[in-house]
């Protein structure tokens, strides 16, 4: 039987990650590198191709981390995965960020559900809720972002595991059931796109686009943002 070779890439959060499969062993890299995606994400997919001893002309698709999460992080990514499917004319697929937060968690308990959440920076966070379904997830509820309240009010109503380093912020200090140190990270993104890849859910790059939930006019840089809430 003949194994795709598959590399997924991440940097959707503050942490920059890339894996790679090529159906019998799996390399990953992971780091934190917030304000560098964009000077460390094809050295490491170079990097992580040189340790698997292939070539880009090895690998029969690709998946990044298509959001929501940081607006350049994410064009960061979806611009690598372009480049490299259209330059190598093979599909690709986008995995969303919050359900990497939730499948971290599925894989490492045995909890049912997951409600994930990320600092979405400017006041507000993204979260949506996830299912365990076998060894994987699958989503319940649409992606949202909104004020802390607004989640909170989901929280209210939800039963299960809070994941993801929206809980770091003050507005969720009275959470319990918490797995506040979750990042979306390619090595997660793998297990799920290598699903995809058996579903036939991949496509050609120009049929993929990033997921941002907010209106990129509402996006600034961090340093023109107040700061609305204090961290814990």
């Amino acid at each position: 039987m003949v194994m795709s070779v598959i590399l997924t890439l991440d940097a959707s959060s503050s942490l920059c990650s890339v894996a790679l499969t090529d159906g019998q062993e799996t390399w990953h890299i992971t780091e934190h590198q917030p304000r560098r995606h964009a000077q460390r994400l094809l050295p490491m997919v170079d990097e992580i191709i040189s340790r698997a001893g292939i070539s880009r002309d090895a690998l029969n698709a690709i998946a990044y981390g298509r959001g929501p999460g940081s607006f350049t992080g994410i064009r960061i990514a979806a611009s690598v995965m372009q480049g490299m499917a259209m330059a190598l004319n093979i599909p690709v697929a986008g995995i969303s960020s919050l359900q990497s937060i939730a499948q971290s968690v599925f894989d490492q308990s045995d909890a049912d559900r997951v409600l994930a959440i990320m600092d979405a920076h400017m006041g507000e966070v993204f979260w949506g809720i996830f299912q365990r379904d076998g060894k994987l997830c699958r989503a319940v509820t649409e992606e949202k972002v909104g004020p802390p309240d607004a989640c909170l009010a989901d929280i209210a109503q939800f039963n299960g595991v809070l994941a993801g380093d929206g809980l770091n912020l003050e507005a969720f200090a009275g959470c319990s059931q918490t797995w506040a140190e979750v990042y979306p990270d390619a090595s997660v993104m793998l297990t799920l796109a290598r699903s995809d890849w058996q579903q036939g859910r991949f496509a050609g790059p120009e049929q993929h686009q990033p997921v941002y939930l907010r209106d990129s006019v509402a996006w600034k840089k961090l340093d023109e943002q107040p700061s609305l809430l204090k961290r814990k």
